[in-house]
């Protein structure tokens, strides 16, 4: 929701499926923790309300609940209240009153201190425990939850669920479980629907650039298909989503247990649709686990950008950038400034592995010219600015081997050249932690708008 936007003829289309379940993945961790850490949406206002606008009038049309997952973009409750009040102002606007169920994910940090005491909480896709520290030093720390808290929210009878942080195809598949339908395929086509049309293709000419897609569950199957006829699927178009962000095509850690996909198959059952069969749900038997989000702020930023064509320079950078680090180092230690203590530095060479770093296959080859960033992470912006002014010269002025120039290594992008974003965030909380299964951590508001 709010990204691209929602195409209004093509949600319209929908309506002649007989729907009976509405739902969006609003958020995201792919933007990076800032947005959590600071409190602020992924998207701006104007293109969330309109998003809103469009599936709320859905409403009157279907008559049934809509449920908006990760508010705001991450789902932390700065995210949910700047979520509902968009809400709020179109329900004022179009003189109606909504239900909302508002799932809130953010968990009090003294309960996760106790816990952390008492147990250890295992980090997702890495080695770190999480400890007292960390959870005291991030702004907020939220859960991802399953369809399980949705249920009981959709059990409310809400005309809207708003959940806070929640896993992507929960979302969808919370309606179709409650229904009764098989869990596992309810969770592949949630998967699969969370993306939007990133599963089907545009017919040629096609002037629809994203539309809503439809899923119709059966008690053994699901066929997934768009919901305007200007754009179709493919066995393929399916199947390659399912390596979409992975690291596993076939097998998906979820709330409780995995969706495993690895019996699962694919038919052509029309020139516009895929039929999908044989997903499975395993129950987790040990516990019922939620993923665990958190950023701490790590200081303010400043960016010197350039770029450099000049062959012999660029055979040296690694010279260059060592000469500006020890540059930068011998004059801000005499302030009691420390080197990747009190403030960092980071080089990245665009055109030259600055994607994938150290994974880069084609990393000998490097092209005519290059792009430079010198990154300052300091305490304050005023420190991060200075430091970066002086360090930019250590890359106009550096005398590296086989220098042919008395000056002017780099071209400057901008005046000024030193341009000061916003608070820098690292995502330090990224953890595995066991709940209730009754999802009682998980508190359930209903409030009215409009």
């Amino acid at each position: 929701m709010g990204l691209v936007g929602i195409n209004e003829q093509a949600y319209r289309d929908a309506f002649r499926f007989g729907i009976d379940s509405i739902a969006a993945d609003a958020g995201s961790l792919d933007p990076g923790p800032f947005y959590l850490g600071e409190g602020l949406p992924h998207v701006p206002r104007f293109q969330m309300k309109n998003d809103c606008r469009i599936m709320m009038e859905g409403l009157e049309i279907t008559k049934t609940p809509i449920v908006m997952g990760s508010a705001g973009g991450s789902g932390g409750r700065p995210h949910i209240d700047w979520h509902l009040d968009i809400m709020r102002e179109i329900a004022e606007e179009k003189g109606k009153k909504y239900k909302i169920a508002i799932i809130d994910t953010t968990l009090d940090k003294e309960y996760l201190k106790k816990r952390a005491r008492q147990e250890r909480i295992e980090g997702c896709q890495h080695n770190q425990i999480l400890t007292e520290e960390m959870i005291e030093d991030a702004t907020e720390i939220v859960a991802q939850v399953g369809v399980e808290s949705i249920i009981k929210a959709l059990d409310l009878n809400p005309d809207i669920v708003l959940a806070g942080r929640a896993n992507d195809n929960a979302c969808f598949a919370a309606e179709p479980v409650r229904q009764g339908f098989d869990k596992g395929l309810a969770l592949h086509a949630g998967k699969i629907l969370e993306c939007g049309s990133a599963s089907a293709l545009p017919k040629p000419g096609s002037k629809i650039m994203r539309t809503p897609m439809i899923a119709s569950l059966e008690e053994n199957s699901f066929t997934i298909e768009p919901a305007t006829d200007d754009w179709y699927c493919t066995v393929r178009s399916v199947s390659g989503h399912e390596f979409y962000e992975r690291t596993h095509p076939q097998i998906q850690l979820e709330p409780g247990g995995t969706l495993d996909m690895s019996a699962s198959f694919k038919t052509r059952v029309n020139d516009r649709s895929v039929r999908v069969e044989g997903s499975a749900w395993i129950d987790d038997t040990e516990s019922y686990k939620v993923k665990l989000e958190g950023a701490r702020r790590v200081g303010f930023r400043s960016l010197f950008m350039t770029t450099a064509r000049d062959p012999n320079f660029i055979r040296q950078l690694d010279y260059v950038f060592d000469f500006t680090r020890e540059r930068i180092r011998d004059k801000f230690a005499p302030m009691g400034l420390e080197l990747d203590k009190d403030y960092h530095v980071i080089f990245r060479v665009y055109g030259k592995n600055a994607a994938m770093g150290p994974y880069e296959p084609l990393a000998a080859q490097v092209g005519h010219e290059v792009g430079l960033s010198m990154e300052i992470v300091a305490p304050t912006q005023e420190m991060a600015h200075e430091i970066a002014y002086f360090g930019k010269y250590g890359l106009v002025w550096c005398n590296y081997p086989g220098r042919t120039t008395i000056s002017g290594n780099v071209a400057y992008v901008y005046s000024p050249s030193i341009v000061n974003i916003e608070p820098a965030y690292e995502l330090s909380v990224h953890h595995i932690l066991p709940v209730p299964a009754d999802q009682s951590l998980f508190q359930i508001k209903i409030t009215e708008v409009g």
